[in-house]
């Protein structure tokens, strides 16, 4: 039986233009467990979009750098040598670079994926491994994100799971790309909706027929959570 549920929300809870499917919030906000939301975001933006729905349990930030059950925070990461990778790239000269959040986000760095080409995020993360051993590049299909390698939403649900004394058996965890991977992976029930990666669908335990939110709801229906 699933006693909470975690939700990533750009590709997942909204469309390509990150508008949110109001149907599955909706339906999110019926639930009678503990909701959680995931994402790569920095944590102002999140805790923003938590309120707006109400009733959230607790949020994980910038890929698991921030965790927090509405009452303790924990922040990780290693953001220095984060710095020391993005420096490497943009030293590089290589890319039409735009960094994103540069101000609020604490834990890692983060460029908008619409200014890169697939050719480019493969050069991007060649140049990162060759800086840095203790970074990695995630890619959400929205943004690559520098990120501390021992960083991600699995280990974010994991401390999540401690703070609410839920088995992370009992999560049920809602994604669309890389940097859902380990969090489809820890959770009891992974489902990965339609317009998923397929990194994203290869760890999911179901993968729902309709896209973005309208597979969160079919996903819940499955789950029989709805």
């Amino acid at each position: 039986m699933i006693s909470a549920a975690a939700f990533d929300i750009d590709g997942t809870l909204t469309f390509r233009d990150r508008s949110l499917e109001l149907n599955a919030i909706r339906a999110i906000r019926r639930l009678r467990i503990p909701v959680i939301l995931a994402t790569g975001n920095v944590f102002c933006s999140v805790h923003a979009i938590a309120v707006a729905i109400g009733g959230i349990s607790g949020v994980i930030a910038e890929n698991g750098g921030i965790v927090t059950d509405n009452r303790a925070r924990i922040i990780s990461g290693n953001i220095e040598a984060c710095r020391i990778a993005a420096r490497a790239v943009e030293r590089s000269n290589k890319f039409n670079l735009k960094r994103l959040d540069v101000a609020e986000r604490v834990t890692e760095v983060a460029y908008s994926r619409d200014t890169l080409t697939d050719a480019d995020v493969t050069s991007f993360r060649k140049i990162v491994m060759e800086c840095c051993r203790d970074v990695t590049v995630v890619d959400s299909s929205f943004a690559l994100h520098i990120r501390d390698i021992n960083v991600n939403k699995g280990v974010g649900l994991t401390k999540i799971a401690e703070l609410l004394g839920i088995p992370l058996s009992k999560f049920a965890a809602f994604g669309d790309s890389e940097n859902d991977v380990e969090m489809l992976k820890v959770a009891g029930r992974g489902v990965a909706v339609a317009n998923a990666d397929t990194q994203a669908k290869a760890a999911a335990d179901y993968i729902t027929n309709k896209d973005h939110g309208l597979g969160v709801i079919e996903g819940l229906k499955y789950l029989k959570l709805l």
